[in-house]
């Protein structure tokens, strides 16, 4: 909840006490995304604002190590300054430096997410780089804006209708999703009118300590107040402060994720491992169940040599007497094309080879019962570790290699409409012809089920499948059909037939227009064009 709305009013208030008459020594930007207000004094020395649209925050540094290169200097107006105040916007997530005459602007915004600088005279810059017309309208809109330096909290009361929660939202779209869960899961327990809990959730956030919630198992951490109930969690811990938990929030985010992530990398290279090792040693203990044939190759081979006045060239096989066993026969398989003592020296051959083979297999066999054993050691000890460093040695130990520097198809989700169907699953819709592109091409993994319209042109659609072997309820199909229908141009139709498939059966081949693709195999739903009930829009922000 660190974009929340309220969470950043609180920390607006907290903030207030260290910034106000503060000289701004610098802005500078190093990382992708991050900008770097310097301050140089005792009392506060950094602020990072990051306008990742997945993931923007403003924070308060105590240290932050500025590269002697690869710097940028920034906005060099306001070099030297004292921030004079620093407020919220009432009813959006916009927090304004008034620097001077001059005012700074860190706004949450979806893909337009910025720090925004605007001059007495009238000269506005972005940190991000944006189209002049967008930055005229949020000029516009800046100015139009009230900014507070309270805790402000929406007027709330409505008669107590079953769709209270959603109201309230729609009306006020800075209360989050997250505070309209946190007080439906209070409703059911709690006998107060709706818009009392609703106030009281809020009221929470800005009285109630702040608390870190930590999921391990889901490799999940979210930030809230310790009244909250939504989190599932494994441990928590709490601050005094917003702001010393929300710094604390950022490090430890980094590691839980992170530590997640390659947990599921080793646990994923672990079973493919056992998988590998346990064919491996169920086909080496057939070869030496089954023994060495060493000593019947070399019966054969003697046997042969013994009698090879009998063998005629040309002949596949020869009956001769087993001196090895008195009074029995044994019929000798032959190569036509060569000689008795060649046909001996084969044999020999044969149990020389089947020696060395049979060996390798002990040998091999001992291995591969080693290799088992280190692997379901090494799969209980990695729930036992904290250190990321253990873990790195475990992934160089299993050569695995850390994909985390690749950009994450999950990463690009936010380019796309999310909604999610009975609070579980994910669809994705694009947007346009270029957008539908890479959110099939790029975005959509082989056992996603993907959607669109038949016969008109509309949006393609992806229903996420995080476990392929799960089965999808036909219902959860046709509301994803659904809104196919509705961002397609049929979505003022009574009923629309809709495509969908795996995605493992749509084909994007070379020269075809943006947008257009081939379905190896498809079936079709006909559905009213709709957002179904239980489907929740979320924001890309």
């Amino acid at each position: 909840m660190i974009k929340n709305y309220f969470f950043l009013n609180r920390f607006v208030l907290e903030s207030q006490p260290l910034l106000i008459n503060q000289k701004i020594q610098s802005i500078f930007t190093q990382e992708k995304d991050k900008l770097i207000i310097e301050f140089g004094n005792e009392l506060i020395k950094f602020i990072e604002i990051c306008v990742n649209p997945g993931e923007p925050y403003i924070n308060i540094r105590e240290n932050y190590s500025r590269a002697k290169r690869n710097t940028i200097t920034l906005f060099a107006e306001f070099e030297n300054k004292n921030i004079d105040s620093f407020e919220i916007a009432s009813d959006d997530r916009i927090i304004r430096f008034k620097i001077g005459n001059n005012f700074l602007f860190f706004t949450i915004r979806g893909k337009f997410t910025n720090v925004i600088a605007l001059f007495p005279n009238e000269k506005i810059e972005a940190f991000k780089k944006l189209d002049d017309a967008v930055l005229e309208e949020m000029k516009m809109e800046f100015s139009q804006k009230t900014f507070t330096n309270i805790f402000n909290i929406p007027d709330l009361e409505l008669d107590n209708k079953s769709d209270y929660f959603e109201t309230r939202r729609k009306k006020y779209p800075v209360i989050s999703k997250e505070i309209i869960f946190e007080a439906e899961r209070r409703s059911i327990s709690v006998k107060k009118s709706k818009h009392k809990i609703l106030n009281d959730v809020i009221e929470d956030i800005k009285n109630s300590k702040p608390t870190i919630f930590i999921n391990e198992r889901k490799g999940e951490i979210h930030l809230a107040v310790d009244t909250f109930q939504i989190f599932e969690h494994d441990n928590t811990e709490t601050f005094d402060s917003l702001l010393s938990a929300q710094s604390h929030f950022l490090i430890k985010k980094h590691s839980v994720e992170d530590k997640f992530r390659k947990l599921k990398l080793i646990n994923r290279q672990i079973e493919n491992d056992k998988k590998r090792i346990s064919n491996k040693i169920n086909n080496l203990q057939a070869v030496v169940g089954r023994g060495s044939k060493e000593d019947e190759y070399s019966k054969i081979g003697n046997l042969l040599l013994i009698n090879l006045s009998e063998a005629k060239t040309g002949a596949e096989k020869i009956l001769l007497e087993d001196t090895y066993n008195p009074g029995k026969e044994i019929t000798i398989k032959l190569n036509p094309k060569l000689s008795a003592k060649k046909n001996a020296d084969y044999y020999f051959d044969k149990a020389r080879s089947e020696k060395i083979n049979f060996q390798k297999s002990q040998e091999l066999l001992t291995k591969e019962k080693k290799n088992l054993e280190r692997i379901n050691s090494i799969e209980k000890e990695i729930h036992s570790i904290e250190d990321l460093k253990e873990l790195n040695k475990i992934m160089k130990e299993l050569k695995i290699k850390d994909q985390s520097n690749k950009p994450d198809k999950e990463d690009i989700k936010i380019k796309f409409k999310h909604y999610i169907i009975e609070e579980k699953y994910d669809v994705y819709v694009g947007k346009d012809s270029k957008n539908n592109d890479l959110l099939t091409t790029k975005f959509a993994k082989q056992n996603d089920y993907w959607f669109h319209a038949r016969s008109v042109s509309g949006s393609h659609v992806v229903l996420r499948v995080e476990n392929a072997k799960e089965v999808i309820p036909k219902s959860i199909l046709k509301k994803t059909a659904s809104l196919a229908a509705y961002h397609s141009k049929a979505k003022t139709s009574g009923l629309a037939p809709v495509s969908y498939t795996l995605k493992k059966y749509v084909v994007k081949k070379k020269g075809y227009p943006l947008g257009t693709v081939h379905l190896l195999k498809e079936e079709t739903l006909l559905v009213k064009p709709e957002i179904p009930k239980n489907c929740e829009f979320i924001t890309n922000e």
